[in-house]
Order: C-alpha cells, then structure tokens, then sequence
C-alpha cells in the first residue's frame, strides 16, 4: 500500500503528475449522490459493465466529496455550490451553469495549498476564460477525500482528507 504524502512537503511532485491532463477535452460534466462534481476528459469510453455499457467515461475522470466549488468568468462574475443549496433543483440547475465546461480544453490543472488551506484550479480555454475552483473544509471529518483523479494509466490520485495525497494503482485495496 501507497502510504500518504503530505501536501506541504510535496506540491511540485502532485503537480507534476497531474500536468498530463493539462490539454485534454472535457467531454461530460455530471453529478452523483447528489453534490459530487465530476468531469471527463479525454477519449470517451463506455464502461466495461454490461449493465453500464450505454454510458462512456473519459480517459481521466475528476470527481469531488461534498467538496466546494466555484466557477469563475474571467471578468469575475461566479458562481457556487453554496448558492445552490436551498435551490429545489440543485443538481439541474447546477449542472446548467457548469455546461459551459463541456467541449473545452482545460488549460491548467493546480493544487495550491498553505497551512490554512487548499485549492484545486482547473483553468478552461475560450472567449470567458472559465476557472472551476474546488476548495474543501481542511476541518470537515467526514475522513471523505476531497477529490479523486482516475488516470489513463491505471492510477488513481486521491487528494485528502486534510494535507495529505496518494498516487496509486486502481488495483490496490482503497
């Protein structure tokens, strides 16, 4: 088993490994449970499972644990996950606002941390210039990762809980 790393010793080599991503295609924004984000990018497959074989994931998936995120215009307008709370529809009408990510080419994949806290910022080409920031409660102890990153290669980086991250196989017992 991988043992964790933490994220104040090692943000240039998280960095490193998630660069691969940088220029691939959003293909499909989509929730699950309710408030987790997650994103494909990359060549679309469908899933091996015959019972899910009418549905196609991207070559990297991105998925987020009841984490916080902020999508941002370049000229600073936003919005948020917490301004969908006491909306009726909330996974509708966030997924509305979010399809502007779909068919774009992500630019720039960052963490960024300190010790008061963390950041993911996913940065999308074309005219506005959309910044998806996820932004997670380093006191939340649910023991949830903040978000998961499944790679082309059979690897899965998984970021949180608190300041700490692994890259291992997804063959490895989570």
């Amino acid at each position: 088993m991988t043992p964790k790393t933490s994220l104040a010793n090692s943000i240039l080599d998280l960095n490193q490994i998630t660069q691969p991503i940088i220029g691939e295609i959003c293909h499909q924004v989509a929730f699950s449970y309710g408030d987790e984000l997650l994103l494909d990018f990359g060549e679309m497959t469908a899933y091996n499972h015959p019972k899910l074989s009418h549905l196609r994931k991207g070559s990297w998936q991105l998925s987020t644990r009841a984490t916080p995120w902020y999508l941002m215009l370049k000229k600073g307008v936003s919005w948020s996950s917490s301004m969908l709370v006491n909306n009726e529809n909330t996974v509708e009408f966030a997924k509305i606002q979010l399809q502007c990510l779909e068919n774009t080419k992500l630019t720039n994949f960052v963490t960024l941390a300190n010790s008061n806290e963390m950041k993911l910022i996913l940065s999308f080409e074309g005219d506005l210039n959309y910044e998806l920031i996820l932004e997670p409660d380093l006191e939340d102890d649910s023991g949830l990762a903040y978000w998961e990153l499944m790679m082309p290669n059979e690897q899965i980086l998984i970021v949180g809980p608190g300041q700490f991250w692994e890259c291992k196989s997804i063959h490895e017992p989570y």
